[in-house]
């Protein structure tokens, strides 16, 4: 089982990085207080590389490269986030399954499944 120090949220969103005064876009995949997962398709970081990450336009972190694995890696924080900046930023993704997602009217009833389109469309 995967031991971790802090709690880690699911965010989806694009990020700036900035390696050696340069800016890059990249993608923010997890969170939590002690570090994130980036993706990052078109920058060339290495492990020990230090960054600095803005996450949102009031909250900036810097961190450094701890692995990489293709175009993912991992960033330890400088300094710990506060865990309210990582609940605002990060949401925890249900466990349910996929058909209790299924859409539903207002009294939660199922919807029924749209025709499927034929030749007199």
């Amino acid at each position: 089982m995967d031991q971790r120090k802090h709690e880690r949220f699911v965010v989806e969103r694009k990020i700036e990085c900035f390696v050696d005064d340069r800016c890059h876009e990249v993608s923010l995949y997890d969170l939590c207080s002690g570090g994130c997962m980036i993706q990052a398709l078109r920058v060339p970081l290495k492990v020990e590389t230090i960054v600095d990450l803005k996450l949102n336009h009031f909250i900036e972190v810097n961190g450094q490269i701890v692995w990489k694995a293709g175009a993912s890696a991992g960033v330890r924080f400088g300094q710990k986030l506060h865990e309210a900046a990582v609940r605002y930023l990060g949401f925890m993704p249900r466990h349910q399954t996929f058909e209790a997602l299924a859409p539903r009217d207002r009294f939660g009833r199922l919807l029924p499944p749209l025709p499927q389109m034929g030749s007199g469309y």
